[in-house]
């Protein structure tokens, strides 16, 4: 005897929400869930804020472009990362580019660094940006994928892990990688079970608040 017709149908729309694609019918997209409340980051232990705040400090003594051009590359380790984020931010997506590019270069030069793990992500989310904006969707996914190659650091596992190319592959139906991308990310973050669970309702088809912003 077959099975009930409202078996089968609740068989498919389980195999359904557990594919890659738009979310469910009447759920939010990643885009509207970011006009929810902001993210409270925890506090960095003494000693990470302690070296926050002298890399401040480094970084306020000396003009951006002298550390960029400077022969040694501890310099421009230091100036890369606050280089690309201005370009970024001023839609300057080639010269980000370039210092994404830099950065990556001499990254494993700087291996016992503290920000090593920083400069992996930052790296890497930014030229998935850079790609997503360009409409190149696969390598923005494999950018997504590429920055959670990272040791950690104390930045990445107790402050805000960024969600905006996450958000928007999701938004894209790539949520198959978004889901992989929370999990490796469950790896080096102090919010490990709420990672994974974003996770699990993203492959079940929902669209988690994810947070920052």
């Amino acid at each position: 005897m077959p099975p009930p017709r409202c078996v089968l149908l609740f068989a498919v729309l389980l195999l359904v929400a557990c594919t890659d694609g738009p979310p469910r019918q009447g759920q939010p997209t990643m885009a509207e869930l970011a006009l929810r409340q902001p993210y409270q980051p925890r506090p960095l232990p003494p000693k990470a804020q302690a070296a926050e705040d002298a890399e401040r400090a480094a970084l306020a003594a000396r003009p951006l472009a002298d550390l960029l051009a400077s022969p040694d590359e501890a310099d421009r380790f230091l100036g890369l990362p606050a280089a690309l984020r201005q370009a970024y931010a001023a839609n300057q997506l080639d010269a980000a580019e370039a210092h994404a590019r830099e950065l990556i270069k001499i990254i494993p030069h700087f291996a016992g660094h503290p920000r090593y793990g920083d400069a992996i992500f930052l790296a890497h989310q930014t030229l998935g940006k850079i790609a997503l904006r360009r409409d190149d969707a696969k390598t923005a996914v494999a950018e997504l994928l590429a920055s959670t190659n990272t040791p950690g650091s104390d930045r990445l596992t107790y402050g805000p892990i960024p969600m905006d190319l996450a958000r928007a592959l999701v938004d894209l139906g790539h949520r198959k990688a978004v889901a992989h991308f929370l999990d490796r990310c469950s790896h080096f973050h102090a919010d490990k079970d709420k990672l994974i669970d974003w996770g699990i309702q993203i492959r079940k088809g929902f669209n988690p608040d994810l947070v920052p912003y």
